[in-house]
């Protein structure tokens, strides 16, 4: 009889670690998910701001543009002035010159800057668009994955559709579909781990405090060693 009991936990106690590997699985797929959708939410908001963001910079530009030109002909008109000046306003023009040149310097630098903003922008869209087909790749990848787990219903194995929608309307169905699989085999693991304890109050003929498979197997069989039952 303490034979077959303690053969009974053992089987309980592989099964719970069985569901246990199974359960970590699937909490390594989610994670992964979580990762494809906060990705792909990123990249939807990026794109979503794209045009407006497109529009400010490059009016920004045009600005400043247009500033540095009206600082070279402001400086061409200091120039001329300082060429053209009588010695009584001669230091006046070379202090407008130098107004001028300062000015000039300034709206320079500000135009190098809101071209540089504008082709930053530019290269974010490159990276995004790079990113995006790295996450498709990715979803498909995972997609095959699910659908290697028995557990996990089938819509979360289907190859997501192209573009960002379709991956977002994917990951919504694999997502619920690992929540109810993770559900169910928290349930099993449940239900093995209540029969183990079940089998060991009976076997030491005492109620126990609720405990994991592998321990209860080692205090059962600690109490049979010493005959306490």
């Amino acid at each position: 009889m303490p034979e077959r009991i303690l053969d009974a936990l053992a089987e309980l106690e592989r099964t719970d670690e069985e569901i246990g590997a199974a359960l970590n699985d699937l909490d390594a797929l989610a994670a992964e998910l979580d990762s494809i959708r906060s990705g792909a939410a990123e990249l939807q908001a990026f794109q979503r701001g794209l045009p407006s963001e497109r529009e400010r910079l490059s009016a920004e530009l045009e600005r400043a543009r247009a500033e540095a030109t009206a600082a070279q002909d402001a400086m061409a008109e200091a120039e001329q002035a300082v060429r053209t000046a009588e010695p009584a306003g001669a230091q006046e023009a070379e202090r407008f010159l130098v107004r001028a040149r300062d000015r000039l310097a300034g709206a320079e630098r500000r135009a190098a800057a809101a071209a540089s903003k504008r082709g930053e922008l530019e290269n974010e869209v490159n990276e995004a668009a790079v990113k995006g087909l790295e996450l498709q790749a990715h979803a498909r990848k995972l997609a095959a994955e699910l659908g290697g787990k028995s557990q996990v219903a089938d819509d979360a194995g289907k190859e997501p559709s192209a573009g960002l929608d379709g991956l977002e309307s994917w990951a919504e169905v694999a997502r619920a579909a690992l929540f109810v699989a993770r559900g169910q085999l928290a349930s099993q693991r449940d239900a093995v781990i209540r029969q183990a304890n079940e089998i060991g109050a009976a076997a030491l003929g005492e109620p126990l405090t609720a405990m994991g498979t592998g321990a209860l197997a080692r205090r059962v069989e600690q109490g049979l060693a010493r005959g306490d039952a």
